[in-house]
């Protein structure tokens, strides 16, 4: 059931470990949220199937949440964050008191002033990260409070740990990959296998560059064999898993091991959750929009091609040249073009805070900000899936 007012603007951006794991989600509305739409986006939009393994870090109006009501929602996973002022403003200590008896994690957004009396349940801060050490003032309050601590807005140049953060939001996974290296020979012949599904070639082409890779072979196998697809009899040869799996979802299947990690190591994949949510949230658009089924797969391979250049290192045009891709995907992913490319934009437009810019591109493509944040909860929830099974 929706809220009785308008329903805000929301995005929802990961925030990562320095392993480059998600360890929590980071919910931002054009205003703060009240208890009634937090709870509509857990409980209607399913939110809350995707926190088994996160948290939820939520910016909200803690005087509009009603910790009676609060029963049903996931405390032990949500993190409400305040403005820093509030949580130092001794008029809202008691509902702030109320929903830390309520089961809730308290966050404090910013910094307090020095001699603030700052909320005695809030653990935690989320503060912009400088790019480099620590920020001015943070060591003060490490000592004074246990995290986890976020850091926003964290780039490229993010310090390794050094700043004391738990948990970084903003584009620093995606600006990690490069020292994210995987076999470039396993990729290669990736996309050799995506040219020809592309080209509907023959399954016995296909099934011939498969077993070229004793890893691929293992991985295809161990798919079509898995409790998802649960077989009739157990497939023995590649012939029967390609028949099996469809071309269709064979096509995904192979997009998504282009991001996954090296064997042999620790680290998360920077990029294919990223990508997965990309891929999700496009494919959710374009039929939200009214898209034929097949602009729809190729809205879901516009987001999840979207970050290859990151992956490799190169243009996506010469990346995407061998696979001879349609006109609409090619154009939307070198140049912003078309449809899909208008959708790329967005989509892109939604890794951050909610802007006035974003709210323009929605409304243009005539989608309402509730129906947005289906779409996006449930690409989160795809997301969070490819996340764990990597």
């Amino acid at each position: 059931m929706l809220p009785a007012e308008p329903f805000p603007l929301i995005t929802i951006q990961p925030a990562v470990d320095f392993n480059n794991a998600w360890v929590a989600l980071l919910l931002e509305g054009e205003r703060p949220l009240d208890g009634a739409t937090l709870a509509h986006l857990l409980h209607d939009c399913r939110l809350a199937e995707a926190l088994d393994a996160f948290a939820c870090v939520v910016t909200v109006d803690p005087a509009r949440i009603d910790p009676a009501r609060a029963a049903g929602l996931p405390r032990d996973r949500v993190v409400l964050a305040i403005p820093a002022a509030t949580g130092s403003d001794p008029a809202c200590h008691p509902a702030l008191a109320a929903l830390q008896a309520a089961g809730f994690a308290l966050m404090a957004v910013g910094f307090p002033a020095a001699d603030a009396p700052l909320f005695p349940g809030i653990a935690s801060l989320a503060v912009a990260c400088p790019g480099f050490g620590m920020p001015a003032g943070f060591a003060e309050w490490l000592r004074r409070l246990s995290g986890p601590h976020l850091a926003l807005g964290t780039t490229e140049h993010v310090c390794p740990g050094f700043c004391k953060f738990h948990w970084l939001a903003g584009h620093y996974a995606g600006h990690a990959s490069p020292a994210f290296k995987g076999d470039p020979t396993a990729r290669s012949l990736l996309l050799k296998l995506l040219a020809l599904v592309a080209r509907d070639a023959d399954t016995a082409e296909i099934e011939a560059l498969i077993k070229r890779d004793p890893n691929l072979s293992y991985q295809l196998l161990k798919l079509v064999n898995s409790v998802a697809f649960s077989p009739a009899r157990q497939i023995g040869n590649f012939g029967q898993a390609i028949a099996m799996l469809g071309r269709r979802q064979l096509q995904r299947w192979l997009q998504l091991l282009l991001y996954t990690r090296a064997q042999g190591s620790d680290a998360a994949s920077p990029l294919l959750p990223r990508a997965a949510l990309r891929a999700g949230l496009m494919e959710a658009l374009a039929r939200r929009t009214g898209m034929a089924h097949e602009a729809c797969d190729q809205a879901y391979m516009v987001g999840m091609f979207s970050l290859l250049d990151a992956l490799f290192g190169e243009p996506l045009a010469k990346i995407i040249a061998p696979l001879h891709l349609p006109d609409e995907v090619a154009g939307a992913l070198t140049a912003g073009a078309g449809t899909l490319g208008r959708l790329l934009t967005l989509v892109v437009a939604s890794e951050g805070q909610p802007t006035p810019a974003l709210a323009g591109a929605l409304a243009a493509a005539g989608i309402a900000p509730a129906a947005w944040a289906a779409d996006l909860v449930g690409a989160v929830r795809w997301a969070v899936l490819v996340s764990k099974e990597a």
